[in-house]
């Protein structure tokens, strides 16, 4: 089967959130597929019923979603659909998001407040590990119905098989139609803003933390394999011919990474401040995101034998390796 810009209809809705507006992807298979949903507010629902209909379908007619990842903006309105009967798709790495139960949520704030003692975060802004609790107040309570991993076919999607794209998320995967070399990419890749990769706790509990940009450059590397031609984005335009993409992305961490090391060549420094060098008109409204990227540089040049890390009590200081 042969894809066409008709098959793969794309849909715009507001979010809340600084990221701006989010898209959302109906796919004209054997099933009736929805792929991300938005946030759930009475602005996303109208917006996309409305748009749906301009298609010429209700949102009744959905008979399924696949979620890209678990990140409020991309499954929002999944828990009310799925009272509904569609069936829900995506990695299992999105169950305990979705679940939300009181166990998770407390784990993931201790796990995101010893990031920031670890990191030297200043007192003041310790409220903000506790940021998620605020983003998933944009979403219900859900499952998964099937779970996709790397190579699955994506049921009644003909031709259509899944990518892991670890990094801006664990959970996140990318849909990908080879023959056509077009990719529905969630927030894997964004034409005009690079992805923060983001911290998570570990899916097992005293396993080491996922190093989330790592993980990235990884599945960019796996992405330009896969010789892409046409990108549906989560955000913004499509990309065309994304390979030139990519290969700017990954640069442009190697300089970053690079200014990290010229930073520790001076003196040993921690997480936070070389988060405040790296972003000094940012990371004061958005420490979590500018934390996250910082410490996925230091996992970076730590993995690649350029720095090594220096426990001082609850504190982690990265050096210069001489």
């Amino acid at each position: 089967m042969n894809i066409t810009k008709a098959d793969v209809l794309s849909m715009t809705v507001p979010t809340p959130f600084a990221v701006g507006p989010v898209n959302c992807f109906l796919i004209k298979g054997d099933v009736l597929t929805l792929v991300d949903t938005g946030p759930r507010t009475p602005e996303t629902q109208r917006e996309l019923n409305e748009q749906l209909k301009n298609h010429g379908y209700a949102f009744e007619d959905i008979e399924q979603v696949v979620l890209t990842h678990h990140h409020p903006d991309h499954i929002g309105l999944v828990g009310g659909m799925m009272e509904r009967g569609v069936r829900v798709l995506g990695h299992w790495k999105n169950d305990r998001w979705l679940q939300m139960s009181d166990s998770f949520l407390k784990e993931n704030d201790t796990f995101m407040t010893s990031i920031y003692r670890e990191a030297g975060v200043a007192d003041q802004y310790f409220d903000h590990a506790r940021d998620t609790r605020d983003y998933l107040a944009f979403t219900d309570r859900a499952k998964c119905d099937i779970h996709l991993s790397e190579g699955d076919a994506v049921p009644g999607c003909s031709e259509w098989t899944v990518m892991e794209t670890p990094g801006h998320a664990q959970s996140h995967i990318s849909l990908w139609h080879k023959e056509t070399g077009t990719m529905i990419a969630g927030d894997h890749l964004i034409k005009k803003i690079s992805s923060n990769p983001l911290l998570e706790p570990p899916y097992v509990k005293g396993t080491e933390r996922p190093k989330p940009l790592i993980q990235q450059r990884d599945s960019y590397r796996k992405t330009l394999d896969a010789h892409l031609q046409y990108v549906y984005t989560g955000h913004g335009e499509p990309i065309l011919n994304p390979d030139d993409l990519i290969k700017e992305r990954l640069r442009k961490q190697e300089e970053r990474s690079d200014k990290v090391a010229l930073l520790l060549q001076k003196q040993p420094l921690t997480a936070f401040e070389v988060c405040k060098e790296l972003f000094p008109g940012v990371y004061k409204k958005q420490v979590g995101l500018t934390i996250s990227e910082t410490i996925g540089h230091l996992d970076y040049l730590e993995s690649e034998n350029v720095i090594v890390k220096i426990k001082d009590k609850e504190q982690t200081y990265y050096r210069y390796k001489l």
